[in-house]
């Protein structure tokens, strides 16, 4: 494992962040952490990263302790933390110049990740000439200086536009098959599961579940179906009212729910016995409804 939590635990006040978090990322991963705003992700990489300290557990990282050796523990890690931010009136690559000269990286570093970044050829432009996804870019530029083994991303492609969110993820992509794992904090879940060969996902600073990503939704208990049927409020009232049912929600013109994978046609029978006429039935699966499965709807923010 290149990176493992034990216990991890902080509390602001009477709130409690997180909450004995433990976890174990694989070398070579890309390890998606997921949870909605407010579920302890950003709390977990300021944990990780030494810029917060727990009140209980530890972070290791190459089996070393990062709250006892700090940057001995961190030397090959890279880390993007929330929203990138650089000096606007100044060049991409004069950016990232003035933080290879703060950590005594060697120049010959800076054109290297620009070019990995495919921003060489936007260098000598001024960053308030980038676009978000360049300035994201950028960012992961910065954190791979220190030719890290593992690199954090808190939320790379939050506040993207689909292009944008393209070309972070395609980069991520190219960057794990040269063997850097890669660490993901996001409530993006449909992004995540599109970059990500792991997951974990936490509940207000609690675990609920990890593991491999095809692992996870084979081994779900339930299956999210797509529901076309006439009367969608009277079908969602009935199907509310049965205790196998998880959640159903009315999404798109059609009802969205959750239930045991066998009870599928006692669904359809169900609906048709209450002179509902179902057109089609469609399964929709994802990391998104099993999160929706296992915390609500109501904790997506």
């Amino acid at each position: 494992m290149i990176l493992q939590t034990n216990n991890l635990t902080k509390s602001f006040g009477s709130r409690k962040a997180v909450d004995g978090l433990n976890l174990e990322i694989p070398e070579g991963a890309v390890y998606g952490f997921l949870g909605p705003n407010g579920s302890g992700k950003s709390t977990t990489i300021r944990m990780m990263t030494a810029l917060i300290s727990p009140d209980e557990g530890e972070v290791f990282i190459q089996g070393k302790s990062v709250q006892s050796l700090g940057n001995d523990a961190l030397g090959q890690v890279g880390a993007l933390i929330e929203k990138s931010d650089f000096y606007k009136h100044l060049s991409g690559t004069t950016n990232i110049e003035m933080l290879a000269r703060m950590d005594g990286t060697d120049f010959s570093r800076v054109q290297f990740v620009l070019e990995r970044t495919g921003l060489a050829n936007r260098g000598k432009d001024k960053v308030k000439t980038y676009s978000q996804g360049m300035k994201q870019r950028l960012g992961i530029a910065q954190a791979l200086l220190s030719k890290p083994k593992l690199l954090i991303l808190d939320e790379p492609t939050n506040g993207l536009d689909p292009q944008g969110m393209k070309e972070v993820r395609d980069l991520i992509g190219e960057l794990s098959s040269e063997g850097i794992a890669i660490f993901i904090s996001s409530h993006l879940l449909d992004e995540v599961q599109k970059m990500c060969s792991h997951v974990a996902m936490i509940s207000l600073g609690k675990l609920i579940t990890n593991g491999k990503v095809n692992d996870i939704l084979t081994n779900a208990g339930f299956v999210m179906i797509e529901v076309l049927v006439d009367q969608l409020e009277k079908a969602q009232d009935l199907l509310k009212s049965l205790e196998w049912i998880g959640h159903v929600d009315i999404i798109d013109e059609a009802l969205r729910v959750s239930l045991e994978k066998d009870r599928i046609s006692g669904l359809v029978q169900f609906l048709v016995q209450n002179e509902l006429k179902v057109s089609a039935v469609i399964p929709r699966t994802s990391l998104e409804d099993l999160y929706l499965s296992m915390v609500g709807r109501e904790r997506i923010i």
